[in-house]
């Protein structure tokens, strides 16, 4: 008997039904192009004399790059006094002084924690099972769903029993379903099969029990997050509270990955951190952008790793699509798209906890970094499918701005990916085949200009970022002070991982979709979350 398989209805290997096979190729063409004709743009401009075009070129990069290095400094420093205030909140008194119908409403609410699981072993889930049963909301609440696959499960039955017996007198309940092996489309190494899979058959139970959906908010998140223990209550006032709760999604402005961050290998220290710190001050500056001439507003924080979603909105917009090598990101483009642009975001400024990527050896870690990022470049996906998905859109209820904001919000990210390349590299470039450029003023006196500016800025920042780091996330009380003067000076290294780690596994991506090396890459290496041999925690 041929295995049902669960996607959306209205897509076909991740595009609308009945987008043609060579639009597919020529949506997925277009980041590719895109992006190697900005990295091959000094070349250009050099073969065709252009010397004061590639100036002015590199003056918007510069102007730009401060730009967002100060809203970068400010977000930062408004996020964390967020947070403070955040946490100084008794969230759940604050709840029960609502009116009597939002009161109702919170005492009907339930939540399901979806926790997705591979090879974690019990050293990875035990401490998170700790931390969402000791939500201030009550774990009573909390129907605990884990989402195994077929691969691993004798690992995780054995593991789920053991939770179950240390925790299922405190969540409200606790079962799994296993995600089968093969079905065919999907994409393996990646979370969404397994975890659309769980859902869909956790909505069909609830609906059997004679429930309804709308009942329920769902928690999607990696087996290793540790929630602060006001996580929920703050996202559950906000839902209780603001306009539309069920267009929208929530999820922690303060996304870090203090369980194993001082243990990690230097470069992934450096960037986990700054991907905390970007999280969070783009929370802060760049949650939505205004519809010109228009009350309006297009809300552009996509879905990441971690959110929060009512359980019939997710049925509403067709859960995730597992054919596709991406879930997260994905999930807000889709139901973006599917709403008529009215979905939303909704940050709280209460921390959750995260691994970031670890493997036994320093050498594996990196490597394993370096697939994590590759995966994550996968992302990208998102280009093409939404692009054919809002072209495909007529409804007038879906206005043409709309789409255009959301398009160009795409197109700012690859040319981001490229800023700091063209930055660093862009000025020889040009000089390798403009004779005229070489022996020019330019030549001589703009390097050492961009010199001084990517010094002076950079360090000014930096102590911003160690500032804010010390807020959100507690060093180990073992360290002395040299140790503090070395992590002062890391964040320093971001420009080679600009270089390397976050800018040549998404380059892999794009080269290889606009290349067609597959319709879309079908199988993924899974992180492992093992901890490095030898080296213990407060290193």
């Amino acid at each position: 008997m041929a295995q049902k398989t669960y996607k959306p209805s209205d897509r076909e290997n991740g595009y609308p039904k009945g987008v043609p096979k060579w639009k597919q190729r020529i949506y997925e063409m277009i980041p590719g192009l895109f992006m190697w004709t900005l990295l091959l743009l000094p070349i250009i401009f050099g073969l065709l004399k252009w010397e004061v075009a590639m100036l002015i070129y590199v003056s918007i990069l510069v102007a730009y790059w401060c730009y967002r290095l100060i809203i970068f400094m400010v977000g930062g420093t408004i996020a964390v006094r967020r947070m403070d205030k955040t946490l100084a909140v008794d969230w759940v008194d604050k709840i029960k002084h609502l009116d009597n119908e939002k009161v109702d409403k919170y005492n009907k609410l339930r939540y399901v924690y979806l926790c997705p699981v591979y090879s974690e072993s019990m050293e990875t889930l035990d401490p998170s099972f700790e931390a969402w049963a000791n939500s201030d909301v009550g774990a009573d609440k909390i129907d605990v769903v884990m989402a195994i696959e077929d691969k691993k499960k004798d690992i995780q039955v054995e593991n789920f029993n053991k939770l179950k017996e240390k925790y299922g007198k405190r969540f409200g309940s606790m079962k799994y379903y296993i995600h089968p092996n093969d079905i065919p489309g999907e994409v393996a190494g990646v979370k969404g099969g397994n975890i659309n899979w769980a859902a869909r058959h956790t909505v069909e139970d609830i609906e059997k029990a004679g429930k309804d959906p709308k009942d329920y908010l769902l928690i999607t998140c990696d087996s290793d997050q540790r929630p602060h223990k006001k996580y929920l209550s703050a996202v559950t006032y906000k839902y209780l509270t603001i306009n539309n709760p069920y267009e929208t999604f929530y999820a922690s402005a303060i996304h870090t990955f203090g369980n194993n961050i001082w243990n990690v290998p230097l470069f992934i220290r450096v960037q986990t951190n700054m991907l905390t710190m970007a999280t969070m001050h783009m929370w802060v500056i760049s949650q939505y952008i205004r519809v010109p001439f228009s009350k309006e507003r297009v809300y552009v924080r996509d879905t990441f790793s971690s959110y929060i979603v009512n359980l019939g909105t997710l049925k509403k917009y067709k859960f995730w699509d597992p054919e596709i090598p991406n879930d997260d990101t994905a999930f807000y483009w889709n139901t973006m798209i599917r709403s008529k642009g009215k979905f939303k975001s909704c940050a709280v400024f209460v921390p959750t906890y995260n691994d970031a990527v670890e493997n036994s050896t320093v050498l594996k870690s990196y490597q394993s970094f370096y697939k994590q990022q590759y995966r994550w470049g996968w992302g990208i996906i998102n280009f093409p499918i939404s692009i054919a998905a809002l072209a495909n859109n007529k409804d007038e209820d879906f206005p043409l701005i709309k789409k255009l904001l959301m398009t160009g919000m795409m197109v700012e990210y690859l040319w981001i990916l490229t800023m700091v390349f063209v930055l660093t590299f862009g000025l020889y470039m040009i000089g390798l085949v403009d004779e005229d450029y070489k022996y020019s003023a330019y030549s001589y006196n703009l390097p050492k200009l961009l010199t001084i500016i990517f010094t002076i800025l950079p360090f000014i920042s930096n102590i911003f970022i160690f500032i804010i780091k010390r807020k959100i996330m507690e060093t180990p009380k073992t360290w002395k002070w040299y140790r503090y003067l070395l992590d002062f000076f890391e964040t320093f290294l971001m420009i080679f991982n600009m270089l390397t780690f976050y800018f040549l596994p998404y380059l892999q991506a794009v080269t290889e979709m606009l290349f067609g090396f597959s319709t879309f890459k079908k199988n993924f290496y899974v992180t492992d979350k093992v901890k490095i041999k030898g080296k213990g925690e407060n290193s």
